[in-house]
């Protein structure tokens, strides 16, 4: 299922910074559910690494209608609640355990 993530984040360098909103589109086997966790992994811009973002979703809409083939089926609120450095390039989208 094609995922459309809506995720506010702070800057941490200037917390009184307005926040910014990211908007990215994951692939889930089913839509998540309020207070799951969603894992991320995104390349560094120097693709030395793997940088993996966790976030905490905070509310869900299901799309009523399908207009078109790539219309996602569902949207997500989500916050940023951790992130990593790693070294495998797995390219996984998932859930962690509560």
């Amino acid at each position: 299922m094609k995922i459309i993530v809506y995720c506010k984040y702070f800057n941490f360098k200037n917390p009184l910074d307005k926040p910014k909103i990211e908007t990215f589109v994951v692939n889930l086997s089913q839509i998540p559910k309020i207070g799951e966790t969603i894992v991320v992994e995104r390349l560094s811009p120097q693709k030395q690494f793997v940088i993996i973002f966790e976030y905490i979703v905070t509310a869900v809409q299901f799309n009523a209608s399908r207009e078109s083939a790539d219309s996602a089926d569902g949207q997500v609120n989500a916050f940023l609640n951790h992130c990593w450095e790693g070294t495998s390039n797995f390219k996984v989208t998932n859930f962690l355990g509560q």
